[in-house]
């Protein structure tokens, strides 16, 4: 879609005159509704501080006169029982009450369970108190306060309280109440207006409204029921007695509220945000109706300013420039506007009368082009033919050193596989000459431990020598000592027999031979124990007998074998050293190899090289070969392109011609 110069300007300064003014008019408001909400909060702060203090004096009045009131013994001698000043004391707190109606309704002492006993509305007022929550503190013996609204027992209103005790001699023997209307307090902040919705009301430390312009809502709501998320956190501050403010939402209207303790309840005052913010919305009307009525005169100027002074005479240079793009070089620009404008008019006309003196040259200069295009085309002719003939010729050159070339490459790619076995051949020749090393130096190693083997059996072998004579010996012995056991077997047979005799004997004394028979007795039994001894000691050696000669038997198997090890050990002995021999010589000629695989690997890298010399120069000549024969090509078709291009430049300068002749100059 087009848009004309004239919208892109007047939007172009639309922005830039709307931007300014938007900034400028939203900072002034944010400025003017930061400075008004401070100022304003600072008053509602002001008006609360006042209030709650006002609350305060009347509550702080009160507890003033009942303190003094508290010090009078009448009053103590009345509460225990003492009557004689009662009359004098109920026409003293009707004059008080009158003097004090402004924060007393009534006065009252109870004796010490919370009866009446006299007070300002009847000398013998006997109304029961006990109930009270901030009578029985009192009684406890310390200054107490009700900290709710009460209903009063005398008169159909809500009332608060408040009691000291009364004493004689430190025991507490009644006390003092004061009683004020609860409307004398709220009286206060009911005439209490914030802008056209603002008020003013108190609730106690529960939350519940205890005043409130709507007296449907007073002891009835509570603020922290059904409330919004905001009012429930202001609610729960003005419980806790703190001193603040804040936004919050109630019956779909956003509202700001202030608040501060006055004795047990809460002075809030709240007015809607559209009252205290009535002056800045005022400013921004104003702002933005000021604002526009100076755009539209802003833009109605520009308007008419851009119209004479910029798209009118772009309009008439148009126009003029339309005709000279239609071949009317005769045009000439007059505008008169005193500046860039103009300035191009000036510079039209200028690039007129240069077109002018362009078109008489390219006329000129066509009509030589023509002729000299029409020569171009027939010396290119010529030139064409003699370059295929070259071209040819050329091109079985090329073909000719690309045979060789394959040839080449195909010897080269042999010689390559071959140098790489002879490399392959190389190497398995150092890894057989390292093997053979390997394998000597594991002969060398295995003699070694086979001389060690011998040098151990031989120790055996003497060893084994000694343990059969020593066994021999022991046969010997045992032999012996079957003798020995034999003859001690011997002797124990006579000592028996000789026991048995002496027996006999002792027999035969009678009473003089009994010592001896017990003798007697006991050389049998040593006799029958060493007999029993013997036998087994007879046994044992010939145990032991019996297994010394298996043990001789072991002994001569294990010569053998051992004299069979020596054989063998030095049978290997001699193959390690037949192995050792071989193995040296197997070195010398895997060295012989190495070294002959050394000169061959060195020859044929050299006629590798060699070839991949040669194949370069042939390729290098081959690929020469076809530029020489792309460039003869080239230059034959850029003959026969020269040749086109002269025919078309022949025709471009008669069209040009036949153009040149529509300008009128």
């Amino acid at each position: 879609m087009k848009i004309s110069l004239k919208t892109k300007l007047m939007v172009l300064i639309f922005i830039f005159i709307t931007v300014p003014l938007a900034i400028l008019g939203t900072s002034s408001y944010l400025k003017t509704s930061n400075t008004i909400e401070t100022t304003t909060n600072n008053d509602l702060k002001a008006l609360v501080d006042e209030t709650s203090k006002l609350v305060n004096e009347k509550i702080n009045s009160m507890d003033r006169m009942v303190y003094m009131l508290s010090l009078n013994d009448n009053l103590a001698k009345i509460a225990a029982g003492d009557y004689t000043t009662r009359t004098d004391t109920f026409n003293y707190f009707k004059l008080l009450q009158s003097q004090n109606s402004s924060i007393v309704e009534t006065l009252i002492v109870t004796d010490s369970t919370g009866k009446a006993v006299t007070s300002n509305i009847g000398e013998t007022f006997n109304t029961d108190y006990s109930d009270r929550p901030y009578v029985q503190e009192a009684l406890k013996g310390t200054k107490s306060m009700s900290k709710n609204v009460l209903h009063s027992k005398t008169s159909d209103k809500n009332i608060f309280g408040i009691a000291y005790p009364l004493k004689i001699k430190d025991k507490v023997v009644g006390t003092i109440m004061c009683v004020m209307p609860f409307d004398l307090i709220t009286s206060v902040v009911t005439n209490i207006k914030v802008g056209n919705n603002g008020y003013v009301y108190m609730i106690d430390k529960e939350g519940l409204i205890i005043s409130h312009p709507k007296a449907a809502k007073v002891l009835n709501d509570n603020i922290a029921t059904n409330a919004s998320s905001e009012l429930k956190v202001l609610s729960n501050k003005m419980k806790a007695g703190e001193i603040g403010g804040g936004y919050y939402t109630y019956e779909g209207i956003r509202k700001y509220v202030r608040f501060a303790s006055a004795g047990n309840w809460v002075v809030a005052m709240t007015a809607n945000q559209s009252d205290l913010m009535a002056p800045v919305y005022a400013i921004r009307n104003n702002t933005i109706i000021i604002g526009l009525i100076s755009l539209l005169v802003v833009m109605s100027l520009v308007f008419l300013f851009i119209t004479k002074n910029v798209t009118s005479p772009i309009e008439k240079l148009e126009k003029l420039m339309y005709k000279a793009g239609n071949g009317d070089l005769t045009v000439i620009c007059d505008i008169k506007t005193k500046d860039e404008i103009e300035a191009l008019g000036c510079s039209f006309n200028e690039m007129i009368k240069n077109q002018s003196s362009i078109i008489n040259n390219v006329r000129k200069g066509s009509q030589e082009l023509t002729a000299a295009s029409e020569e171009i085309a027939a010396a290119t002719t010529d030139l064409s033919g003699s370059t295929e003939v070259i071209t040819g010729n050329i091109q079985e050159v090329a073909a000719s050193l690309e045979t060789q070339g394959s040839l080449i490459v195909e010897v080269s790619e042999v010689l390559v596989q071959l140098s790489s076995l002879v490399q392959i051949a190389q190497n398995k020749a150092v890894t057989a000459k390292t093997n053979s090393e390997k394998t000597n130096l594991a002969a060398q190693t295995g003699r070694i431990k086979v001389e060690e083997t011998a040098k151990a059996i031989a120790n055996i072998s003497s060893a084994s020598n000694e343990t059969e004579k020593i066994l021999k010996v022991l046969d010997e012995l045992s032999k012996k000592v079957n003798g020995i056991t034999g003859t001690i077997n011997g002797i124990s047979q006579q000592t028996n027999l000789l026991a048995l005799n002496a027996a006999i004997e002792a027999a035969r004394a009678g009473e003089h031979g009994k010592g001896f028979s017990v003798v007697a007795d006991e050389v049998r039994k040593l006799s029958e124990q060493t007999t029993l001894g013997s036998k087994e000691i007879s046994v044992l050696v010939n145990e032991m007998a019996v297994q010394i000669n298996y043990a001789v038997k072991s002994m001569g198997s294990s010569k053998i074998a051992v004299e069979n090890g020596v054989r063998v050990a030095e049978e290997t002995d001699k193959s390690f050293v037949r192995i050792i021999k071989a193995v040296d010589q197997i070195s010398k000629d895997i060295i012989q190899i190495v070294d002959v695989t050394n000169d061959e690997v060195a020859n044929s890298d050299k006629i590798v090289g060699l070839i991949d010399g040669m194949s370069t120069i042939i390729e290098a000549s081959e690929r020469n070969g076809q530029e020489v024969a792309a460039s003869s090509e080239e230059q034959s078709s850029q003959l026969e392109n020269i040749a086109s291009s002269a025919e078309e430049t022949s025709s471009m300068a008669m069209q040009l011609n036949l153009m040149v002749e529509k300008f009128i100059i």
